[in-house]
């Protein structure tokens, strides 16, 4: 575990702070703009930064601005992730996934990144903000998604902004077996702990969930086609859920994980040797067919030629 990290604008040349703190945002959180609240004004900012694991704990302080992130589905290697935000000082009014609501002092809020947000305040602000995971968070939480753009309040969340700010504070570095998880089991706990009196938002339409869970797979499967390993499980093992939910989603688009994931495999073969040409052994591997001869009757089976001729039409 790396110690705390912090990064100002002070550090930066004037014309570039602004720049600096949006790759900075961008590195920490996830796509997402910030301009100062007022045309014309001075942007500062400071971060504090430090990581448990797979858990990412910032302080974050900035002069008037409004922030504004666009939703980014879950792809494998970018697993979709859960922000935890704790007023500190000021005031803020965010619109997560459509639902306004305001942040004052010591309350609560929390977002995922599959959901547009948007946050504007008009003084200094200073906020704590844990990121984690889903799988992780919902394990404590259970259907996180349902408490998304719900406010608790600070007597609630109180516990878990203490322990929050002692472990920024801290100077020195643990490094025990099992320290990492430790920690990110007692802060989940505690996020469950601060929504356990909330009302819960109502559930979205079994036909949402399903098209959302319908896209997040269907670009994890783009975005891992090389691997020979991709499958169900590995699927599900990625994004935290069971091989039988998996294939429930591809039966759901009328097809199997197993045959889903050839049609795409072939598509990408087929791009590749009319756009590039390269050898087809080498279209194969970088398709993710560890069998050439499976490969080559696949593709015949698929497009009615051998993928040699295809690459010369």
């Amino acid at each position: 575990m790396t110690m705390t990290e912090q990064f100002s604008t002070l550090d930066v040349e004037p014309s570039q702070r602004l720049a600096f703190w949006n790759q900075l945002g961008r590195q920490t959180y996830s796509e997402l703009v910030v301009e100062p609240r007022r045309t014309g004004s001075a942007f500062g900012g400071v971060l504090l930064r430090r990581s448990y694991g797979d858990m990412l704990l910032t302080q974050v302080t900035t002069t008037p601005a409004s922030v504004q992130s666009e939703s980014q589905e879950a792809s494998g290697r970018d697993a979709e992730h859960a922000f935890v935000l704790i007023q500190e000082v000021g005031t803020s009014d965010h619109v997560i996934d459509g639902r306004p609501l305001r942040l004052e002092p010591g309350t609560l809020a929390m977002n995922v990144t599959s959901r547009a947000s948007t946050i504007a305040f008009d003084e200094m602000t200073r906020f704590l903000i844990v990121k984690l995971p889903v799988p992780r968070l919902a394990a404590r939480v259970g259907n996180l998604q349902r408490l998304i753009g719900r406010r608790v309040e600070a007597r609630d969340a109180a516990l878990l902004s203490d322990l929050l700010r002692t472990l920024l504070a801290q100077d020195d570095v643990v490094d025990e077996p099992g320290w990492y998880e430790a920690i990110t089991d007692v802060i989940a706990d505690l996020i469950a702990l601060a929504f356990y009196h909330v009302p819960a938002a109502p559930a979205p339409s079994r036909s949402v969930v399903a098209e959302r869970w319908q896209r997040t797979v269907r670009a994890f499967v783009d975005q891992h086609l090389a691997a020979p390993a991709l499958n169900a499980a590995m699927i599900a093992a990625r994004l935290g859920v069971t091989p039988r939910y998996v294939q429930m989603v591809f039966a759901s688009m009328s097809t199997t994980a197993s045959a889903y994931i050839v049609g795409r495999r072939l598509e990408l073969a087929a791009q590749l040797l009319t756009t590039e040409r390269p050898p087809v052994a080498d279209v194969a591997h970088r398709s993710g067919f560890t069998d050439l001869s499976y490969f080559y009757r696949s593709f015949r089976k698929r497009y009615g030629v051998s993928p040699g001729r295809y690459a010369t039409r």
